[in-house]
């Protein structure tokens, strides 16, 4: 499942930016781990900063996006995402 969050940000250092979105977002998905249940993108620009949150519906698949379009590649990496899906609503109020 795929999260696209915009959000009116501003950083000095994408490096801190990065890490602090992304404790944020692992508290919320509390067991989960990142490159295994889900995995998190962030776009830096000037007051403006794009968040994707993947969040994995099945074993073995990897899902990401690329100019706009969904892609599904195998991963014996992955596994599915356990416990309750956040909402955007969540995911959004976390940031």
């Amino acid at each position: 499942m795929k999260f696209v969050i915009d959000k009116k940000l501003t950083c000095t250092s994408s490096e801190k930016c990065s890490n602090d979105i992304r404790t944020k977002i692992k508290s919320l998905l509390k067991d989960n781990i990142d490159g295994i249940n889900y995995h998190i993108s962030i776009l830096h620009k000037d007051s403006s900063h794009r968040i994707w949150v993947f969040l994995y519906n099945k074993t073995g698949i990897n899902e990401s996006e690329a100019q706009g379009k969904n892609i599904y590649k195998a991963s014996s990496l992955v596994e599915k995402f356990k416990g309750i899906m956040p909402t955007e609503s969540e995911i959004k109020k976390i940031i």
